[in-house]
């Protein structure tokens, strides 16, 4: 069971780094927003550091829930891929003022972000091995293994995101998609020139 103080204090300081930053933003803010004391953040959290970092596990794990939810289904391989893409781009979008707090703030815990990004990416790698050998007999994705090809394709997302956030130019979600419509194509191999 959940204490709802816990989901108001994330909530809370999600949309107030967003809004000051990280840095400058003080605990006693989130407090008051969270409408709880600032002792009862620390029961919940060590410091505003680990804070942080909880919001951003969170993120990754919606992140992964967005893109199990149409990475499975009955549609073609490539389209579910497509939706998934579109499904994250989206959730960055609704999330660009937080999205810009992690890329121009977050650099010190960037070694930990990434830990707990390749630790949910290993936890899910039997479902991704699954999806991506659909797409390997189709000729898709043959050259990478299935690590290398999450990796690759997360760092497409991310960058697209990274000058998107920074920039405040186009649209991610169309953006992405686009990379990835690229990507797809420029890996495809004839299976028939695959070996078995």
């Amino acid at each position: 069971m959940t204490d709802e103080r816990r989901d108001r204090i994330l909530a809370a300081a999600r949309e107030v780094f967003a809004r000051e930053g990280f840095r400058s933003a003080e605990v006693k803010t989130v407090a008051e927003q969270a409408g709880v004391g600032k002792a009862t953040i620390y029961k919940f959290f060590q410091s505003k550091e680990e804070l942080l970092m909880v919001i951003v596990e969170e993120n990754l794990n919606q992140l992964r829930d967005q893109a199990l939810r149409h990475l499975v289904g009955s549609k073609p391989p490539l389209e579910r891929m497509e939706d998934a893409c579109r499904a994250i781009a989206r959730f960055i979008s609704h999330n660009r003022a937080f999205t810009r707090v992690l890329i121009q703030e977050a650099g010190d815990f960037a070694g930990e972000i990434q830990r707990r990004h390749l630790a949910l990416m290993e936890q899910n790698l039997p479902l991704a091995e699954a999806f991506f050998s659909e797409l390997r007999k189709d000729g898709y994705f043959v050259a990478l293994d299935t690590r290398e090809t999450i990796q690759m394709m997360m760092n497409l997302v991310m960058g697209s995101a990274y000058t998107w956030a920074l920039t405040g130019e186009g649209d991610l979600e169309a953006q992405a998609v686009k990379y990835m419509r690229i990507l797809v194509a420029g890996l495809r191999t004839d299976p028939k020139k695959v070996a078995p």
